[in-house]
């Protein structure tokens, strides 16, 4: 007897649209707990993978281990037919009743589709887009930009995006609206008719807070992969790349803490629209025992604490820990900065070219100095404009 396929959802959507709060969110459920991860980032530090991984740490990318393949860096870009073909076949081994998988929000919705569904031991059960309903307010006028009309306008970064939503679009088979609780009802509910407008075969499901479960969406038909293949040569999108041209991942790495008025202003002065997606984690002179999770799409911020760093730990501030515990610590901390221990800041920076050079340079003009250094070692107060309430990650 042939053993029947085995589903994957795809999760697609732009840069910080929320897919990774969603699977995550899904990852608590008790029937998505064995799921198999695939995680498709752009980026070669793979912070997505950490996130979604259960050991906390980044999975080797072009692999699976233990329940989670990241594919990071090439493996997201020129190797991702090849990187895929090797994951799934690790992964049938194992015949779990589905598998997820995120994309980059730079991917080409076909040559993914193209890659997930390449074995016959799988089929594509749902391809859903996540569409941030505050952005696609802010920037795209509620969806109506995501046409034609847009090339005319006369942001480029902008609508290069807005070619990418559209192409994803014209593939989904769902499409999440998340982040609703931020616009009033009547603006999401506009926003829900556009996209109606834009994709007719799609249902539209809307996430506040991660708030839309993967079993409400049971009843929607999977879509046809004929008339998938149909659309892209229709479109001209066979041939083309796995990832958006012109889009590009760096990583923005530094031990020094950032002087949060002057990482504010950064913020403030140079987030350029080019810039599509920063993430990763930071700590600032202010909070010098927060593991700050950062993480940038468009104008939207979020900062939460992931953490604590061990070089604040090891002090013992509750008198909580064991003298073995301490000494433990202290043995990992010996091979980490003599002065700031394992606090380090490690940001991808994702956008074009010039946007990059222009953040990165903002962001090293944000470090402390050694003046500045010199104080907080002295137990200097900094003035911080954040947020003095941050979100824990869970």
């Amino acid at each position: 007897m042939s053993k029947e396929p085995i589903p994957i959802v795809s999760l697609c959507g732009f840069l910080g649209s929320g897919k990774t709060t969603l699977l995550r969110r899904w990852q608590r459920e008790e029937s998505l707990k064995e799921a198999p991860l695939i995680v498709h980032d752009l980026s070669d530090f793979g912070l997505d993978a950490e996130l979604l991984s259960d050991s906390g740490s980044s999975p080797a990318p072009g692999s699976l281990k233990g329940r989670v393949a990241a594919l990071h860096g090439s493996h997201a870009r020129e190797n991702l037919h090849t990187s895929v073909a090797k994951v799934l076949k690790q992964i049938s081994s194992l015949r779990p009743p589905l598998v997820l998988c995120e994309s980059t929000g730079a991917a080409r919705p076909w040559p993914l589709i193209k890659a997930l569904t390449q074995s016959k031991h799988f089929y594509l059960r749902h391809f859903i887009v996540t569409i941030d309903a505050l952005n696609l307010h802010r920037d795209f006028n509620d969806g109506r930009d995501l046409t034609e009309s847009l090339i005319h306008a006369q942001d480029p970064a902008l609508r290069q995006v807005a070619h990418l939503l559209a192409e994803q679009l014209a593939f989904a088979s769902i499409i999440i609206l998340t982040k609703t609780d931020t616009l009033a009802k009547p603006i999401v509910d506009a926003q829900v008719g556009i996209l109606q407008t834009l994709q007719p075969r799609a249902a539209i499901g809307l996430s506040a807070q991660a708030g839309l479960l993967l079993p409400q969406l049971d009843g929607i038909p999977a879509p046809k992969l004929t008339e998938l293949e149909n659309k892209a040569t229709q479109l001209g999108l066979t041939e083309q790349s796995a990832t958006v041209e012109n889009v590009e991942a760096e990583i923005f790495q530094d031990p020094r803490p950032f002087h949060p008025q002057r990482l504010f202003d950064a913020c403030q002065n140079h987030l350029s629209t080019g810039l599509f997606r920063t993430k990763g984690f930071i700590w600032l002179a202010s909070r010098p025992g927060h593991v700050l999770l950062w993480q940038q799409a468009g104008s939207q911020i979020s900062l939460e604490l992931k953490d604590l760093w061990r070089a604040e730990i090891v002090k013992n501030p509750d008198g909580k820990l064991l003298p073995e515990e301490i000494e433990h610590l202290q043995k990992q901390l010996e091979s980490q900065h003599p002065i700031f221990g394992d606090r380090h800041n490690e940001l991808t920076l994702i956008g074009t070219p010039s946007a990059r050079e222009s953040f990165a340079q903002a962001l090293t003009h944000a470090l402390c100095t050694d003046d500045e250094i010199a104080a907080w070692q002295k137990g200097s107060e900094f003035p911080d404009p954040w947020p003095s309430s941050i979100r824990q990650v869970r």
